[in-house]
């Protein structure tokens, strides 16, 4: 077929030549934000086809010579490639027009351009991110070089494989021999697309064995799937692979470029990651949260006024309002504005937990020790500090006055139980006997101190989901105001959200103190005060009675009136 009969072709079913108006500079031009209030030079191509109302060129079947002209200009230009083959992949369908979609097209441009190696792409669901980066990108990418290699990597093995697909009906079309009359494929796979001058795509899902290819460029498209976002274990499964084993791949280290195209899912999510190492990081929410210009050697690309949509032609205000009145809060904010925020995960109501303002006095201290043996990064050593008092119902209640938390060896953690026993004089000591802190016990013990107590001897079973079990008893003692947690304490943020989040949070080592005093709040409650006697550390102190509230006025003006009619 030759370049003109491909073009008249395209042509035919659909508007390739609708291009938005403004001659392209060099693609070696940096893409930058900007608010500037300068609009970007309007010119024509030069054709010089008449412009429509929309500003537009007109379609029009295009002659023999500017069928040559869009085909070289296809070779260069990734997004008048996307234009033309659009409905080649598409068939039947018409390419809507959005200027996000051509802002993406010169992003990918400078990556190809070598000037961007680690880029982040956040875009809502269904709006052609997949297709712009994993399929097209590629494919143009391979026509322009038939020897690069990408690895493309998706969170499940039928994404990978409906991409690749789609990336190879793309290479085998008569317009893309047209384009690219030099990329011949030499091996069509379902996952793996070879050039006969050595280039590939190499398609694979998220933890998939991936030794033996080497890449140029890589690119991670949706990596983890909604309902995964909350769990601690796949996100941190998923970041470990992705360091220790995708960034391995690179043939250049030095040269290699890597693309993360996602929507937000969760505020640790991959992107989150990543974004502080990313050289760009595009994130386009569904509906502007702020004015937004980016331009491109002084020509506007996108601009959008807060509260626009990113294309009101296909999707209105009045339906993006629907839309968020039909989905979770949550869901909206993270995947279709890129502003994810902290869940919980449903074990814990914060709301309900007992708070208290005023500390009485105690008459036993106790100290909860999750101990762990690491320095600089991975769990903490963590001491939850509580008071122990009778309230003026009988109760005892314990007050958690403070947690302190630690990345420190065994050693270090010894001295800072021995350094806080000295500082508080807590009647009891709670920690781990057996597993890490076996040894650290044995030594306090060893040393005289006999207000320990091993928290395995007080669990009542060993089991594998002992913590959960655990945090679930603690929670009758939390809602009902046996154990209560301060209005101010430092740190309390950090503790509220982990307890929010356990138990697919990243850290549960101030659960696992909380809970413990709590889960067990009669055995802790007999420990500390017959601890408390027999190392002189117990304190006998009156029944706490909360001071009342102050008094109204108009209640005091009544008790004074009864004060004088009764003198």
């Amino acid at each position: 077929m030759t370049d003109e009969a491909a073009i008249r072709e395209a042509g035919a079913r659909g508007p390739i030549l609708e291009r938005q108006t403004g001659a392209r500079a060099s693609h070696s031009n940096e893409t930058r934000a900007s608010h500037s209030n300068e609009e970007g030079i309007v010119e024509r191509r030069a054709s010089e086809k008449p412009l429509a109302a929309d500003g537009r060129i007109a379609a029009a079947k295009p002659d023999a010579d500017e069928a040559q002209a869009l085909v070289a200009f296809a070779r260069a230009d990734f997004w008048c490639f996307v234009e033309l083959m659009f409905r080649a992949l598409y068939p039947g369908q018409k390419l809507d027009f959005a200027p996000y979609l051509e802002l993406i097209a010169t992003l990918l441009m400078s990556v190809e351009a070598g000037r961007r190696r680690n880029m982040i792409i956040n875009l809502p669901p269904r709006h052609m991110k997949s297709a712009l980066v994993s399929v097209l990108y590629t494919a143009w990418r391979l026509g322009r070089d038939p020897t690069v290699k990408f690895i493309c990597i998706s969170y499940g093995d039928d994404l990978a494989h409906d991409l690749s697909s789609q990336t190879r009906k793309i290479m085998r079309s008569e317009l893309y021999g047209t384009i690219f009359p030099g990329t011949v494929l030499d091996k069509s796979a379902m996952d793996y697309i070879r050039t006969t001058q050595g280039g590939y795509r190499y398609s694979t899902a998220v933890g998939s064995d991936i030794t033996g290819f080497g890449a140029d460029e890589i690119i991670i498209d949706d990596p983890v799937q909604p309902e995964d976002a909350l769990s601690e274990r796949i996100k941190l499964r998923l970041r470990d692979w992705v360091e220790s084993s995708v960034r391995t791949r690179f043939n250049d280290p030095t040269k290699g470029a890597m693309i993360l195209v996602m929507h937000r899912l969760a505020p640790d999510d991959l992107s989150g990651t990543m974004e502080p190492y990313a050289d760009f990081v595009l994130k386009l929410p569904l509906v502007a949260e702020k004015k937004e210009h980016y331009t491109r050697h002084d020509r506007t690309i996108m601009r959008r006024e807060n509260g626009e949509p990113h294309n009101p032609d296909r999707m209105s205000s009045e339906e993006v309002a629907k839309l968020k009145a039909r989905i979770a809060p949550h869901v909206f904010e993270a995947q279709y504005q890129q502003r994810p925020r902290s869940l919980g995960s449903g074990y814990c109501d914060i709301g309900r937990l007992v708070r208290y303002s005023e500390t009485p006095p105690f008459e036993a201290i106790v100290h909860s020790w999750d101990i762990a043996a690491t320095r600089g990064g991975g769990d903490h050593t963590v001491c939850a500090k509580f008071g122990l008092a009778r309230n003026a119902d009988g109760r005892d209640i314990f007050y958690l006055t403070g947690i302190l938390r630690m990345q420190v060896e065994l050693p270090d953690v010894r001295e800072a139980i021995l350094g806080q026993d000295r500082l508080d004089r807590p009647s009891l000591i709670i920690m781990d006997g057996n597993g890490v802190g076996r040894g650290v016990y044995q030594d306090l013990w060893q040393r005289g101190l006999r207000h320990l107590l091993g928290g395995e001897s007080i669990t009542s079973s060993a089991s594998d989901n002992l913590k959960v079990r655990r945090f679930n008893e603690a929670l009758f003692y939390l809602y009902d105001g046996f154990v209560q947690i301060p209005q101010s304490m430092q740190g309390l943020d950090a503790l509220f959200e982990e307890i929010a989040a356990f138990p697919d949070g990243k850290h549960d080592d101030q659960v696992d103190a909380l809970s413990t005093v709590a889960a067990y709040h009669h055995r802790v409650v007999q420990e500390a005060r017959g601890k408390g006697r027999l190392t002189g550390r117990l304190v006998d102190r009156p029944v706490f009675r909360p001071a009342p509230p102050p008094k109204s006025r108009d209640q005091e003006l009544h008790e004074r009136r009864i004060r004088q009619r009764e003198y």
